[in-house]
């Protein structure tokens, strides 16, 4: 018997989510801080996907940010003060498991880029099947300026931006305009801010009016081969989250500083 979407659990706290017809939304929902993720939002964010994983009316589901400004400005820094591996190694489950889910579940997955795709954000926009992105959106992978190191996009963004512009945007720590991101293939498309939705939604309707099981098998064959990356996320990112640099990175951060790095 198939699950019906929103049925279990109602209420989310950093997510919206609905269907309309064949199309689930997640909206990330935390504009007073551009929609960055917290373990609360990879939760529920995941707890969503697998409501409609197996309900065979969802055809298409679409990943969003709530307001104009974000789609997501990266990871929640209050959450980023380790004190043991057990509780990076928590984290890091909790993050990938999301991640995974995204690409698992037998629906394609549209992100509707709407602002900031920072750090998470912008790993959002790569995993997902299909990107679009409103004209006003940047995105960047910026975490090496707080002294974190987004080890999935190593080997997951290889493929979608070659080695060469990967290792730009992870190094300089530099952000990208949305015309840029669609030249570097992260997002397929780039539309005026205010028919972001109306396209995506359209796009949404197409896909889900073709054979479930064709659009399903490359929806699957997309993903082929890619869990290696989330091995060596498993094993590298507990400990570079314990590192000194981050530390001091996400003060600096806090206190709106240049952080003072000291190579451990």
């Amino acid at each position: 018997m198939s699950k019906k979407p929103g049925q279990g659990r109602t209420g989310y706290e950093t997510i919206l989510f609905e269907t309309k017809g064949p199309v689930a939304t997640v909206t990330m929902n935390r504009p007073e801080k551009h929609n960055a993720c917290s373990i609360k939002m990879f939760q529920e964010i995941d707890h969503a996907l697998s409501l409609v994983e197996g309900d065979e009316r969802v055809r298409v589901v679409v990943i969003t940010g709530a307001g104009d400004k974000a789609f997501s400005a990266g990871v929640d820094f209050d959450e980023l003060d380790f004190k043991a591996i057990k509780e990076s190694t928590a984290f890091i489950d909790t993050d990938a498991r999301m991640f995974r889910h995204i690409e698992n579940i037998p629906q394609p997955v549209i992100a509707a880029v709407n602002g900031y795709a920072y750090g998470y954000g912008c790993k959002i926009a790569i995993v997902s099947d299909i990107a679009i992105a409103s004209d006003r959106a940047r995105f960047a992978l910026q975490g090496i300026r707080v002294g974190a190191v987004h080890v999935m996009m190593l080997g997951r963004a290889r493929g979608t931006l070659g080695r060469g512009r990967l290792g730009y945007l992870l190094l300089s720590g530099e952000t990208i305009d949305a015309a840029q991101a669609e030249h570097w293939g992260i997002v397929a498309r780039v539309v005026p801010h205010a028919k972001l939705h109306p396209e995506v939604e359209s796009l949404a309707q197409t896909i889900a009016g073709y054979p479930a099981l064709g659009v399903r098998a490359i929806k699957k064959m997309l993903h082929r081969g890619h869990d290696d990356d989330y091995r060596w996320e498993d094993l590298l990112s507990p400990g570079l989250l314990l590192l000194e640099d981050l530390k001091e990175g996400r003060q600096a951060f806090k206190e709106k500083r240049e952080p003072k790095f000291k190579g451990r």
